[in-house]
């Protein structure tokens, strides 16, 4: 019996770490607003999507996240803007900063 105990809590400390690690992806997920002068806000959805609107305007991709860098991709392109964009990205607490603007979670 004791042993069957050990071996269900082992069991659960590996489960529990692995939902841990499972949460600290490179993912967002939720809208943000940012507190530039453009304004403007980013909304993060599952499979890595992303939307982002600006003076009424919407486009949509896909981001990644890697060595510091935000990547968003996009098969539309408004305004020149569209294709590959690289930028600086660092989250801290509930604010993720692009290129040093502040995007604060809604």
């Amino acid at each position: 019996m004791k042993k069957a105990i050990k071996v269900i809590a082992v069991i659960m400390v590996i489960a529990t770490v692995a939902c841990i690690f499972a949460g600290c992806g490179n993912t967002l997920k939720g809208t943000y607003k940012s507190t530039g002068a453009v304004g403007g806000t980013l909304t993060f959805d599952k499979d890595n999507k992303v939307t982002g609107e600006a003076f009424g305007v919407s486009i949509g991709g896909t981001y990644e996240i890697k060595d510091g860098s935000i990547i968003f991709s996009s098969s539309t392109t408004f305004l020149g803007i569209g294709g590959t964009i690289t930028k600086s990205f660092e989250k801290k607490g509930s604010s993720i900063y692009i290129d040093g603007t502040e995007f604060v979670k809604q």
